[in-house]
């Protein structure tokens, strides 16, 4: 999605990323790391008797599983702006494996003119087609002028 100066991307664009699967390890790592360890995406038993039935994946981690899967090169990306109208429309199972599909829906050039506000509509969508959550997404994205240079070798695999 972004990959590109502000100047070519187009109001109405659509990316699809390619799919990442949610497993017990990466939910598990997720709660580890954010100190979330609510037993309802960590202890089967107790999400059995849930609304869920089973064990889901937190609603944070899919916000930064969407995010994740956009691709976002950090010549052009200067920083997240906003995120707006988000929904959690579907809960994420272990097993399930997600996608994302972006629209842009604004492209607003700021004053200086060395970068603009990049507003997409993002869809994490599961394997079965069910959407996942919706959200409005707002990036501060680099024109041509001010694009930083090739990043360092460390950060060349960031997406």
């Amino acid at each position: 999605m972004i990959s590109k100066p502000f100047e070519d991307i187009k109001v109405a664009d659509i990316s699809t990323t390619d799919s990442r699967t949610i497993t017990e390890d990466y939910v598990r790592a997720f709660g580890e790391l954010t100190g979330d360890k609510h037993p309802l995406h960590m202890n089967p038993q107790y999400a059995r008797d849930t609304r869920f039935g089973k064990q889901i994946a937190h609603g944070a981690l899919m916000i930064s599983t969407l995010l994740g899967l956009v691709e976002m090169h950090p010549s052009y990306l200067l920083c997240f702006y906003s995120l707006d109208n988000v929904k959690f429309k579907a809960p994420s199972y272990f097993g399930d494996s997600v996608s994302v599909v972006c629209e842009i829906l604004a492209v607003d050039p700021r004053k200086d003119g060395d970068s603009a506000i990049v507003t997409s509509a993002a869809k994490l969508i599961n394997h079965d087609g069910v959407v996942v959550l919706t959200g409005d997404f707002s990036l501060l994205v680099a024109g041509r002028a001010s694009a930083l240079a090739e990043p360092i070798a460390e950060a060349k695999g960031v997406r």
